[in-house]
């Protein structure tokens, strides 16, 4: 991933929770950057220059155990899937919270994973070509179990799921 020279909209131009054309065509502009870069995504910091998330995923990192993902403050999307990752990380035993990040803390993260519908959860190797240990303990637990639970293959978990017949 490269942090982006587009920032998230800032709360008092275009609300960032708003699902609105706006909003996409913002992150459109940095994906794209992304790509043309020999990316595979990327990192959209907040108009202060907190993290807020990708183009399309929320971001979270792990340092000393502890997960930490950006606050809709930040610019961040809350969203099922972004709650779904959080309820396992709890249900694993983990430690997460939701608090500002910022750049630097990305370049020293023991771990990074994004999530979203689409990209369900994945690790992150590198942020700016800064390597990132990948995919680690922690990433590899929370996906395995959100992978299971989305498909409807863990009980407690069930009534997030509606199974077609």
């Amino acid at each position: 991933m490269k942090i982006s020279s587009w920032t998230r909209h800032d709360h008092n131009t275009m609300p960032p929770a708003a699902k609105t054309v706006g909003n996409y065509v913002n992150s459109s502009l940095a994906k794209v950057e992304a790509l043309k870069a020999g990316y595979d995504e990327a990192i959209m910091l907040a108009p202060n220059g907190l993290v807020a998330e990708c183009t399309g995923e929320n971001i979270f990192v792990v340092r000393n155990g502890v997960i930490i993902t950006p606050p809709t403050s930040a610019g961040a999307l809350e969203g099922i899937t972004q709650n779904s990752v959080m309820t396992i990380a709890r249900d694993l035993g983990y430690d997460i919270r939701v608090d500002n990040l910022a750049r630097s803390d990305l370049y020293i993260a023991d771990e990074i994973f994004a999530c979203g519908t689409a990209a369900e959860v994945g690790s992150v190797r590198s942020v700016d070509e800064r390597p990132i240990p990948c995919p680690g303990p922690i990433t590899k637990a929370i996906a395995s179990t959100y992978a299971k639970a989305v498909r409807g293959q863990l009980p407690q978990y069930a009534h997030w799921c509606e199974l077609a017949k």
